[in-house]
């Protein structure tokens, strides 16, 4: 795809084909599915979609529990992802016709057709210009706790500004920094101090990398 294939995806429609919408107390501007589909054709005679879902006893497209549907849509080799939903009282073959239909302007608006309408309102103002509003103030998010290392470790990924998701052991495990308790060992004798102990120790090594002694109750133990 070059600069005039996308130039023409873009390219304003005509007035006689925008249709409106009213929603509440706003109206909306819009295309229809055969509009779009015959500006993908004008472009790519060869376009065409697939769904990221299907039905494994039939390989039929799949919804969703919002009786949504995710789709790719490729133009020239190019591929985009697309979401549609069906109306609630949809039902069967209508709820797919219509998530599929949705699905496909919804990626098409990610290659710039109709763009200019998705971000307007009844009076073609853009959305960026509308009166601004104030946003209320977010709170800090508190740290995240987690029994599974790998997911502790994804979320430390996509979260580098906020606490670190801090790791727990499953409820009733004794406690280990390591959510293992794989690299203990019971071991038993008389400390320096001469008294007596049996408890579960870190075999990891180097020292400092060790998790906490504790008895054989769970209770951990300061390391000397």
């Amino acid at each position: 795809m070059d600069h005039k294939d996308a130039a023409k995806l873009r390219a304003p429609f005509k007035p006689d084909l925008i249709e409106q919408k009213t929603m509440g107390n706003r109206s909306y501007a819009y295309i229809n599915h055969a509009v779009v589909t015959d500006r993908l054709i004008e472009v790519d005679p060869a376009w065409y979609w697939q769904p990221m879902a299907t039905d494994p006893a039939n390989g039929m497209p799949q919804l969703d529990e919002h009786n949504g549907l995710w789709i790719r849509l490729t133009i020239l080799g190019v591929s985009r992802i697309g979401y549609g939903a069906s109306e609630p009282h949809q039902k069967g073959a209508d709820a797919i016709k219509t998530a599929i239909s949705d699905a496909i302007k919804n990626a098409a608006m990610r290659f710039g057709v109709a763009l200019d309408l998705w971000g307007a309102d009844s009076n073609g103002t853009s959305a960026e210009a509308l009166s601004p509003f104030t946003l209320r103030s977010v709170p800090p998010l508190t740290p995240v706790q987690t029994t599974n290392p790998e997911l502790a470790a994804f979320l430390n990924e996509q979260r580098p500004d906020e606490p670190p998701v801090q790791i727990v052991p499953p409820e009733g495990e004794p406690h280990c920094k390591h959510n293992a308790i794989g690299c203990r060992q019971i071991k038993s004798g008389v400390s320096g101090t001469g008294k007596p102990y049996e408890g579960l120790f870190c075999t990891r090594q180097p020292y400092k990398e060790q998790c906490t002694p504790m008895s054989l109750d769970g209770r951990p133990w300061k390391k000397s």
